[in-house]
């Protein structure tokens, strides 16, 4: 464990002058931003650990490599649809999406079927016609839906992906990367609906015409093969191997995987199962900060009390239980008077590698009114006298 020394940044503007006293705490140092592939091995091509909660990145294989994502294309289609219209919406299915073939639910043109039900047909049972549906109506059009998911994907940063299609039926220049799906899966998690919907093993949707209706079972095995797991979506072609992007919960602990290209879809199980046992084994949780921590301020010679900084809210965050590269930092403002109790002057940040991960306001723990008249008064007159005997001296 290294300590940096406390460093003070006076920054000065027109008639303003603000004081930062940026002190750090500790830097807990390691060899490299996350695990290296050499750490854990596995068979696919492509792989990634990510912690769910900051979006850090704990282990990567080729993670930033362009590949066919097969059918995890569908949790985009998701949550565009999601994001954009409600979930007791009925939809009618047009001939060309009950055509579309492939992985379905079997949907007959003229069909109408809730928003909902369409999206447990994508993200259980993989339905190329839920999704076609789902995107036609979203979009007016499926080109224009596309448009909707390529620019949703710029805006949560996954910059290396290109969808052609809402199905992730093969067709080139249709791609992903590793990280991108988790930064994407990541995103979709937020979303209360779309994390029950991929955590169901099995769901029931009316069929209608028929005297038993639509039995959905989640092609996600990995739900019934680890404890933890709680979603998220698989894939298969041909030109894509065996994909899964998973998430896993535990003790506070939440995980997103991601295996592109394996050969097998066992293959690609082990993967995900070894990716998340790694999260787990490896990391634990470690608090930072405590709601209530006090931080005493320097006082300033104008102030008539000394002031303490009370945290906000907690600090909780995964670190390697070998090392880590964290950082505490404690950044105030000190503000113009008066300061009333409760008010923000400073925050605690935890970074990696530069990057903020969390953070927690700091508040003052009293008022402070008034100023110390006299000792200002002295401190203007004193600065201004000195400024006349340096012009005398010049």
């Amino acid at each position: 464990m290294a300590l940096k020394f406390p460093k003070i940044l006076l920054l000065k503007k027109p008639r303003l002058a603000i004081l930062f006293l940026i002190v750090s705490i500790f830097l807990l140092q390691t060899s490299s931003s996350f695990a290296d592939a050499d750490e854990l091995k596995i068979s696919a091509s492509s792989g990634i650990l990510m912690d769910s909660k900051t979006g850090r990145i704990l282990w990567e294989k080729n993670s930033n490599t362009k590949r066919s994502i097969a059918s995890t294309t569908k949790m985009m289609t998701a949550i565009v649809a999601l994001e954009n219209v409600s979930l007791d919406k009925v939809v009618t299915t047009s001939p060309s999406a009950a055509d579309v073939g492939e992985a379905e639910i079997y949907l007959s043109p003229g069909e109408k079927i809730t928003v909902e039900n369409l999206l447990y047909g994508i993200l259980l049972k993989s339905g190329n016609d839920a999704a076609t549906v789902l995107a036609e109506y979203v979009g007016g059009s499926v080109d224009n839906f596309i448009k909707k998911m390529n620019k949703k994907a710029i805006i949560l940063g996954a910059d290396k992906t290109k969808f052609l299609n809402p199905t992730g039926l093969e067709q080139e220049g249709h791609f992903s990367t590793a990280y991108d799906l988790s930064l994407i899966a990541r995103h979709c998690l937020q979303n209360k609906k779309f994390a029950e919907i991929v955590s169901t093993k099995k769901y029931t949707i009316p069929w209608l015409d028929n005297s038993f209706p639509r039995e959905l079972t989640n092609h996600n095995k990995l739900l019934l093969k680890y404890d933890y797991v709680d979603g998220i979506k698989t894939g298969y072609t041909k030109k894509a191997g065996y994909c899964l992007v998973a998430s896993a919960t535990k003790d506070g602990k939440k995980f997103i995987s991601v295996v592109l290209n394996a050969s097998t879809s066992e293959d690609c199980y082990a993967d995900s199962k070894k990716i998340l046992d790694y999260g787990f084994d490896e990391f634990e949780l470690e608090s930072f900060v405590k709601k209530g921590d006090t931080f005493k301020l320097m006082k300033l010679s104008t102030w008539e009390n000394e002031l303490n900084l009370v945290a906000e809210k907690d600090i909780v965050l995964l670190t390697k239980k070998e090392s880590d590269d964290l950082e505490k930092i404690v950044s105030v403002n000190y503000p113009n008077l008066p300061v009333l109790k409760g008010q923000k002057v400073g925050e605690i940040t935890i970074s990696f590698k530069g990057e903020e991960l969390a953070h927690s306001d700091l508040l003052a723990d009293k008022n402070i009114i008034k100023s110390n008249f006299l000792r200002s008064f002295f401190n203007c007159f004193n600065s201004f006298f000195e400024m006349i005997l340096k012009e005398a001296r010049d």
